[in-house]
């Protein structure tokens, strides 16, 4: 459904039902992934194939929504996602490149040694789970791979009073990034404009940030259901829920130029949902509320900006 300016006490009746129900379904699923796979790699069973063992380990480990324009197969789509964002980044050869919120460290993967991806000459990475990071320094290492690789277990915000090295640290003293990705990420961060900050500061001269993340039209903020659904579900933090024009703007008062900005949520929730439907009862309700949130007005959008040169 879509929202009118001047809705109906039917239509109000119809959203908020359908808001509550989709809430208790969503908050449902939460608990049964987090009961089930407590340690977050719930993703390796979406990466599995037709035909492939099915006790053996995927090929592939993405975790994102995917770009689905020209395939309906899962990992081909989060690479096509992927790819997108580090084009958006223009990342060239030799740069020293930060990957936030890489997971398993499939988007690690790609970059030490996908043909279509430029190599840099130094990789980072952060992530939050303890999981994450040893699997991704597992898989990383069988790679033999020859740049020099950085990864930290952390939160994707610096805060001073946690111990420990951070790549976002204002006060480090190693070279500046020349390009920070987060893919399908940074609606997570508590919160995303403290994360453009810290990148800001931490980005080279001319260096670019790309996000592949999530923002609101502003219909949909003046309802107010998506704001109280999300908060319910604890989907994001409330400060992330934004429209796209009050993205751009944070981003040019934080300081970056040259913003570019592409709505792809034709693109990605769609094809996204019609594959979440195959794969279980948990994973249909998820591909309910994604739905539900895209025809309410969630966009999912490619977002990158540049830090001035002098």
């Amino acid at each position: 459904m879509t929202y009118l300016d001047s809705p109906t006490v039917d239509q109000w009746h119809y959203v908020r039902w359908t808001v509550l129900l989709l809430s208790c379904l969503a908050v449902l699923l939460v608990i049964y992934l987090k009961s089930s796979d407590p340690y977050g790699l719930f993703h390796l069973t979406l990466n599995k194939l037709p035909g492939e063992d099915p006790d053996a380990e995927p090929k592939t480990e993405w975790l994102n929504m995917g770009y689905w324009r020209d395939t309906d197969v899962f990992p081909e789509a989060c690479r096509a996602l992927a790819l997108k964002l580090i084009k958006a980044a223009q990342i060239g050869p030799g740069g020293n490149v930060l990957d936030v919120g890489h997971g398993t460290g499939e988007s690690l993967i790609l970059q030490l040694s996908d043909a279509d991806v430029p190599r840099p000459a130094h990789l980072s990475g952060i992530t939050s789970l303890k999981s994450h990071y040893e699997r991704s320094g597992k898989r990383i290492a069988r790679l033999h791979s020859k740049p020099d690789i950085s990864l930290y277990l952390g939160d994707a915000i610096y805060r001073p009073d946690i111990q420990g090295p951070h790549p976002l640290d204002p006060s480090s003293s190693s070279e500046p990034f020349t390009a920070i990705l987060a893919l399908d990420c940074a609606y997570h961060f508590d919160t995303r404009k403290l994360f453009l900050e810290q990148s800001f500061h931490r980005l080279a001269p001319g260096g670019r940030i790309s996000l592949a993340d999530i923002c609101f039209s502003k219909t949909a903020l003046r309802s107010g259901w998506i704001r109280f659904f999300v908060s319910l579900c604890a989907l994001m933090p409330l400060a992330n829920i934004v429209s796209p024009e009050e993205y751009t703007r944070s981003m040019k008062a934080i300081g970056y130029d040259d913003i570019r900005f592409e709505d792809i949520s034709c693109d990605v929730f769609p094809g996204f949902s019609r594959f979440l439907r195959g794969r279980g009862w948990g994973w249909a309700v998820f591909a309910s509320v994604i739905g539900w949130l895209g025809q309410s007005g969630m966009l999912f959008i490619v977002i990158s900006g540049a830090k001035p040169s002098p």
